[in-house]
């Protein structure tokens, strides 16, 4: 994924492209993410498929996130 084009989508209001985007090529997998939003301190996006955050492997493969510091 293009970071400077998905901060660019969100800073235009365009969120359903942006994460559009995010999952392209990658729609029909289980983990998935639905929504997202930006962190306040990085600037970056948090994905989350309903109320478990998710994140991309090493392969593209969305799965649960294994992060615990959130």
């Amino acid at each position: 994924m293009d970071q400077t084009l998905f901060i660019s989508l969100c800073k235009g209001g365009k969120f359903k492209e942006a994460l559009n985007l995010a999952i392209a090529g990658h729609e029909d997998e289980k983990f998935t993410p639905s929504r997202f939003s930006m962190d306040k301190k990085t600037g970056l996006p948090i994905f989350y498929r309903g109320n478990k955050r998710v994140e991309p492997d090493d392969t593209g493969t969305w799965q649960l996130s294994k992060n615990t510091k959130f």
